[in-house]
């Protein structure tokens, strides 16, 4: 009886452990309650704001090739600031290479009211707009400015010699006459002692055809017009055309001691023709543009003792360089922020240190070492010969009556 007890009691036991172990595998298979998700608000997807094209703004000039390196430059880093609201690009045409010049460009577009053809701001000589002007034969050529949107005119201190209204001047320049001071070392000061040195050592001076270039049109130009009367200076009127005797009696008296090549007087073609004279060595004097000797001094091309002179009693003929917008643009109002830009320190910094450009502002706002070279050219007081269309006539006259002389 005992022994049955003793086995139940074991049983009893046995299933109890087994039940007390069963518990927890129980607990471990019951899934827990799930908690709900919370409800996530995507984040906003920021949009870029939309790409605004800048307008493209075709800016013509013409000259010689460091007028071309000078907006090459200027345009680089006009275009390359983020504030810039136009991109410029630059039609270029050497003077001199036969092509239609600028001037008759534009005068065949504005007769054909051609608005498409790219003509959208210009850069060129003040003393040579109403050559433009006369080709197209209207005043309405160029457009009046709205200064109220180039507030860097406000520190612009010369006036242009064409229209105000119409132009904004941002570099100065003048002709003046370039020698070598160890083979010249006492220059003439006056056109008669001009004349005698020339007629002293014949060879040794030479002038560009003044059709190819402002070097020898200025000298040319001064020659005929410095006794004439001062408005005559500035005037188209061909009826000063019977005053210009005496100045192409002097080009005809100094030609057959100008530079010979082939046993023969040669002028030059373009300002680069005769500088090359200069650095060649093969004459003394010449006529030529302050910027381009200033540049091929620097660069070692012109030896360091090349100096520039003006003669007392008439200097060579000086501008004020401008900027126009032309009425045959398609786009004016996008013109404004590069004249802006131009005329700001930056931009004259770029004119001074390309091409040794007279600034049209205070030079001590412009942080550069180069200053110094062109504080002694003053365009205030350059001298001004403007003649227009009666500048071609003045060409003509050259061409037929100088460059024919045997």
């Amino acid at each position: 009886m005992k022994r049955l007890l003793s086995l139940t009691m074991v049983l009893f036991l046995a299933l109890g452990l087994l039940a007390g172990c069963g518990t927890p595998a129980a607990e471990e298979t019951t899934p827990p309650p799930t908690e709900q998700p919370q409800q996530q608000t995507a984040a906003p997807v920021e949009t870029a704001p939309p790409v605004v094209e800048k307008p493209t703004v075709t800016l013509w000039t013409t000259g010689s090739q460091n007028l071309s390196d000078l907006f090459a430059k200027a345009i680089e880093a006009y275009n390359a600031r983020p504030e810039s609201t136009a991109v410029m690009e630059l039609q270029f045409i050497m003077s001199g290479t036969g092509e239609a010049t600028l001037s008759d460009r534009m005068a065949a577009a504005y007769k054909t009211s051609q608005t498409d053809a790219g003509f959208d701001l210009i850069a060129e000589n003040s003393t040579a707009l109403q050559g433009y002007v006369d080709a197209a034969g209207s005043d309405d050529l160029f457009v009046k400015m709205d200064f109220s949107k180039i507030p860097n005119y406000n520190n612009v201190l010369i006036k242009s010699a064409f229209d105000n209204e119409k132009v904004v001047p941002y570099r100065g320049t003048t002709v003046v006459f370039a020698y070598d001071t160890e083979r010249v070392p006492s220059p003439p000061t006056t056109w008669a002692e001009l004349t005698q040195w020339i007629k002293d050592h014949p060879g040794r001076f030479a002038y560009n055809v003044p059709s190819t270039g402002g070097a020898g049109g200025g000298f040319v130009s001064t020659a005929v017009y410095k006794d004439m009367p001062v408005e005559a200076k500035t005037s188209n009127d061909e009826k000063w055309m019977a005053e210009w005797t005496a100045g192409f009696n002097w080009l005809t008296e100094i030609h057959p001691y100008l530079y010979q090549s082939g046993g023969a007087v040669v002028y030059p073609n373009k300002n680069q023709g005769t500088l090359d004279l200069l650095i060649n060595k093969e004459v003394d004097i010449i006529p030529a543009w302050a910027d381009q000797i200033l540049t091929n001094v620097a660069s070692g091309t012109l030896p360091a003792t090349t100096a520039m002179m003006q003669l007392g009693d008439a200097s060579l003929n000086g501008t004020d360089v401008v900027f126009a917008i032309p009425s045959i643009g398609a786009n004016a109002e996008a013109c404004y922020d590069f004249i802006n830009f131009m005329i700001s320190p930056e931009g004259q910094k770029i004119c001074l240190e390309t091409i040794y450009a007279v600034p049209v502002i205070d030079p001590a706002a412009i942080d550069s070492d180069v200053v110094e070279k062109v504080l002694g050219l003053d365009v205030s007081k350059f001298s001004v010969i403007s003649l227009g269309d009666l500048g071609k006539k003045l060409n003509e006259k050259w061409d037929a009556e100088i460059a024919t002389i045997k």
